[in-house]
């Protein structure tokens, strides 16, 4: 390629101008995406997206393709990375994606990670060349009341009720042995104002939460579950299911102790990640 080759920081650039390369970044992806200026911003804020550090790669001065980091004190993390399309099949993702990480490791990250869907084989090698491994897989997961009755909770344990969500995430730490997913984690949950919650408490202790959005179609989108077994899950989640038309939950450990409960309450696996990271 005889034109020059940049990595730009994002934070040269407009919201406006971001939101369109990475609409572009991401033409003919698994899901495509419209950023708008608004949308980029709610990201900017909720995931820690740090645009001095995020990269626009450039070709000829043209912008060919993106990578979003996000940091949070010593983690750092990809919130978005993709080639537009006239672009592509020329090698400059393996580039990008190497300066994307060595991004992190100035900005002082121990580790570095990302979410991939496990059926993109062309990002999972450029990841892997770079140095990422899988950690663990996270799951899609959709339930939908036309296509499967809602649960029914246990007869012997006592009703989720409803708990104010800020109330909740004060116990976010203890009520979460292994890490959450970057957009599941306490600091992107506690940017968020549309959250309702459901609790089993003792007392004005909880002992396992739901955290969602439910919008007025019944359209509900899982936040945060935080369960020691799948029967805690079981009953939190079928609470959820008599309120909702649609439930959709993003990166839910397949390892994780609800995982269970999604299946036995009919949830369906529309697609999976491998969550990698590089150690840095």
């Amino acid at each position: 390629m005889d034109q020059p080759i940049e990595h730009r920081s994002a934070a040269s650039f407009s919201l406006d101008a971001l939101g369109e390369i990475f609409t572009r970044a991401f033409e003919g992806y698994v899901y495509t995406a419209t950023v708008t200026a608004a949308m980029l911003a709610a990201r900017v804020r909720a995931e820690q997206i740090d645009l001095a550090r995020s990269l626009v790669l450039t070709v000829g001065g043209a912008p060919a393709g993106i990578a979003l980091v996000g940091l949070r004190g010593d983690r750092a993390w990809c919130g978005g990375f993709g080639i537009a399309a006239a672009f592509r099949g020329q090698r400059l993702a393996h580039q990008l994606a190497a300066a994307m990480i060595e991004q992190g490791r100035q900005a002082g990250a121990r580790e570095f990670s990302l979410e991939v869907l496990t059926r993109n084989a062309p990002a999972i090698a450029t990841y892997t060349r770079a140095g990422m491994r899988a950690r663990r897989d996270l799951r899609v997961l959709v339930w939908k009341r036309a296509e499967a009755a809602p649960g029914q909770p246990a007869a012997d344990r006592p009703a989720p009720a409803e708990w104010e969500p800020r109330r909740l995430l004060a116990h976010f730490d203890a009520l979460h042995p292994a890490p959450a997913a970057w957009q599941r984690d306490l600091p992107a949950l506690l940017m968020r104002a549309d959250l309702q919650g459901l609790a089993l408490a003792a007392g004005d202790r909880p002992h396992a939460y739901l955290l969602f959005s439910l919008d007025a179609a019944g359209q509900a989108r899982v936040a945060d579950l935080a369960a020691a077994d799948a029967g805690q899950a079981r009953a939190l989640l079928a609470e959820l299911q008599r309120r909702a038309e649609q439930i959709v939950s993003v990166n839910e450990p397949a390892d994780s102790p609800p995982t269970a409960a999604f299946d036995e309450l009919g949830f369906a696996e529309a697609d999976r990640q491998h969550e990698l990271a590089i150690e840095l």
